[in-house]
């Protein structure tokens, strides 16, 4: 089929062709329905009567319908029009990565963020056992906002439901055929063997190397020379003029001839591109090299070695302790907690993950419970030589814990040679430690704290009073403590006026026992912030905590969120990205990030942020509420409700007749019925929050009073979520309105 501009498809008005090749040829198209302009792929006359193209065309549908995700070209659905299937798929604007490498090498900088967009977008595909099988330049989109897009799952390939860390039978194609673009094939799709999707990072090497250089790493006159240098040539150096030392050995970790000798997955890879990015400060436009510096540390967790399961809280808290202690020192790169989580319960590659994690030296552990002692053994490796440089294992009492974590931390130093002044060797080893009781409380409560859910949250505040109540002057048992109380009460969970005063005054406690902990400042500047209203004493906090430890994440994140309630956005997004920088892996710190986005109207920007963190973990609430804000700005209502959908299924409430109401309104685009159903659907949610969100539905449903009505009762409860008012593009058409101006200056928002 062929079409001209100003013809129809079903509801889609043909604006003109876009771009064509082998396959068909891809329309611009208006969705008359919807009101949004989409991309139309239409399979080509003379390939629609071919039964097995017919059937690779349908089989690229599925796999991007499967794979919901920012780095990927999002695909709405695939009609069959005339008996011909019609795929019908995001509009993107921007230009193909073989555009750009046409007009020059990238800056090393570029290059590495690129890589790392397509190493998430694989990462995702990978998950659901969908292997690309034709990465090249000319399937990797570059946006006009540049964000990355993978396109072309043609050739994809679906493993089978099995371990994906195993190397698949090849179910779908014929023994020993070769598919993909020359250039491009590893050296098991060359020699017709089985792949999995460490031939992707192949192809990404390939990539990567182009993108820095403008040259193929492999090339040839004929395809046997290809194929030849593929399979024998070793890995050409980068010019040193080009890029760090670092990526070199990404590099030719990428390119390893062998697929187990390649990073084990694509998000591994991911994490040590954007080390590299980090440790060069490349995100702050710095311009010094990368390498692992024999002063990086990865502490990775501490292996659960026949323990019951419910005192996994040992082993954890012993990891963060030492994160924490050897976090203090300046002299030391520490990969923060979020990070080396990646890797807990995990048997890992020392070579493999140190470059992920781009360091030179990495501690491992085990913990073990033997006749009521704890046996705890722990080792220091240099990631790149895998000699030990330190080992030692400790025999002792539960109640020797916080003793023995101290020394581990004190013998790393030593074994790194790292010159300790006074008050760092004062930190790392204190004179007395804390009650042994207080302390294993505090550690079940920090467990149940990391894992960030509302149960949690209520068990980790019982663990922490416990502590405090074993031992009333252990200051991190206080910070824990107003931390879950603070965020109970943002989140409406905990009525304002009883988790804020007492989060408060465990957090004056905090500072008084130990002004040096940043996160007491940061809780006692939430709490000026979301209940005082007070501003100024609110930025004094956030910058207390900042010099108390420029390298806290959390104090740049949250110091984000304050500059955002200011509509000081530019300021807001700064903070919250170098807050992503010092901890790229924090569903918190991420989250914060989203909320500065969206508030400047960059909606897609925000979305993409929340994908990436419900990618990480499918169950943090937080990123749900920001997806939906996204997809309602965008007007994308169908994606909203199925968001909001997702949301109430993992609170596990929501009753099917209203869930139904919501979807169909969402999809029929029906904004007033999706605004009216979504009131309904969340109106019997016992959250003290929920008025805000009343108050933006009835804003979208243009009663005016009403709104303003939720808003006036949100006041009245202390709503956290009012810092917001000003800021929130959602009430703009509020924004004249006395009763609303009267708000603002009651709340207190300057």
């Amino acid at each position: 089929m062929t079409f001209t501009p100003g013809s129809r498809i079903a509801q889609y008005e043909i604006v003109g062709p876009l771009d064509s090749g082998g396959m068909g040829v891809i329309y611009r198209a208006r969705d008359s329905r919807l009101g949004r302009e989409v991309a139309l792929k239409v399979l080509s006359d003379r390939l629609a009567g071919d039964p097995e193209m017919r059937l690779r065309f349908e089989r690229e549908a599925q796999a991007l319908a499967t794979l919901s995700h920012p780095n990927i070209l999002g695909i709405h659905e695939l009609a069959i029009i005339e008996d011909q299937p019609v795929a019908v798929m995001e509009l993107l604007k921007g230009e193909t990565l073989r555009q750009r490498v046409a007009r020059g090498a990238l800056s090393w900088q570029e290059a590495v963020e690129l890589a790392a967009e397509v190493c998430d977008g694989l990462a995702a595909a990978h998950a659901h056992g969908i292997v690309h099988r034709d990465l090249k330049p000319e399937n990797v989109f570059l946006t006009q906002q540049r964000q990355v897009k993978i396109l072309d799952f043609g050739l994809a390939l679906r493993l089978p439901a099995r371990d994906q860390s195993a190397v698949p039978t090849v179910a779908d194609t014929q023994p020993g055929l070769v598919l993909g673009t020359l250039g491009y094939l590893s050296p098991e799709q060359i020699q017709g063997d089985p792949v999995d999707g460490r031939s992707d990072i192949f192809a990404l090497g390939c990539m990567l190397y182009e993108m820095l250089t403008g040259q193929r790493p492999f090339t040839g006159a004929t395809a046997d020379e290809i194929f030849a240098a593929v399979l024998r040539a070793p890995v050409p150096a980068l010019p040193r003029s080009t890029a760090p030392e670092a990526l070199d050995r990404i590099l030719a970790h990428c390119l390893d001839k062998r697929p187990e000798r390649r990073f084990p997955s694509a998000a591994d890879l991911a994490s040590g591109l954007r080390s590299v990015l980090s440790d060069s400060g490349a995100s702050r436009g710095l311009m010094r090299r990368a390498r692992p510096s024999s002063k990086s540390l990865a502490v990775l967790p501490f292996y659960n070695t026949g323990l019951d399961p419910d005192a996994e809280y040992l082993s954890d808290g012993i990891t963060e302790s030492i994160i924490n202690n050897l976090s203090q020192i300046p002299k030391l790169r520490v990969v923060p907690r979020a990070t080396v989580f990646r890797y807990r319960g995990r048997e890992v590659d020392i070579r493999t993950v140190g470059l992920a994690l781009n360091v030179r030296t990495m501690l491992t552990g085990r913990v073990a419970e033997l006749g009521g002692h704890l046996s705890i053994q722990a080792e220091l490796v240099d990631t790149v030589t895998e000699a030990q440089l330190w080992g030692q294992q400790f025999r002792a009492q539960p109640s020797d814990l916080f003793a023995v974590q101290e020394e581990i931390a004190w013998q790393i130093s030593e074994a790194l040679r790292l010159k300790l002044t006074g008050k760092e060797k004062k930190r790392l080893k204190q004179p007395k430690g804390p009650n042994p009781d207080a302390y294993e409380a505090y550690l079940k409560g920090l467990y149940h704290w990391n894992r960030w859910n509302p149960h949690d949250f209520q068990k980790a505040i019982g663990f922490f009073e416990r502590a405090i109540a074993a031992d009333p002057r252990y200051a991190p048992a206080h910070v824990g403590l107003a931390q879950s109380l603070t965020t109970l009460s943002f989140y409406g969970l905990l009525a304002p006026d009883d988790g804020y005063p007492r989060a408060r005054a465990a957090a004056e406690q905090a500072i008084e026992l130990d002004p040096t902990l940043s996160m007491g400042h940061v809780s006692m500047a939430l709490g000026h912030l979301f209940y005082d209203w007070d501003w100024p004493k609110a930025e004094a906090g956030f910058k207390r905590a900042l010099a108390v430890e420029r390298k806290s994440a959390s104090a740049h994140a949250f110091y984000a969120l304050f500059l955002t309630t200011v509509g000081r956005l530019d300021e807001a997004i700064a903070e919250a990205t170098e807050a992503r920088r010092l901890d790229p892996l924090s569903l918190v710190i991420n989250t914060a990030r989203g909320w500065p986005l969206y508030f400047a109207g960059r909606y897609e920007e925000a979305r993409a942020q929340a994908k990436q963190i419900l990618d990480l973990d499918p169950y943090f609430l937080e990123a749900y509420g920001q997806l939906v804000a996204s997809y309602e700005g965008l007007r994308h209502l169908d994606k909203a409700a199925e968001a909001v959908v997702a949301y109430l299924e993992v609170l596990g409430r929501g009753n099917r007749e209203g869930i139904r109401a919501l979807l169909d309104a969402g999809r029929a685009g029906d904004a007033r019925t999706y605004f009216q159903n979504k009131v309904a659907l969340c109106g019997d949610m016992p959250m003290f929050n929920m008025r805000y969100l009343f108050a933006v539905c009835h804003v979208e449903l243009g009663d005016f009073d009403r709104a303003l009505d939720e808003l006036e009762r949100a006041l009245d409860e202390r709503a956290g979520m009012l810092v917001f008012a000003k800021a929130d593009v959602r009430l703009i058409p509020l924004r004249d309105h006395p009763r609303f101006k009267s708000l603002l200056e009651r709340v207190g928002v300057p």
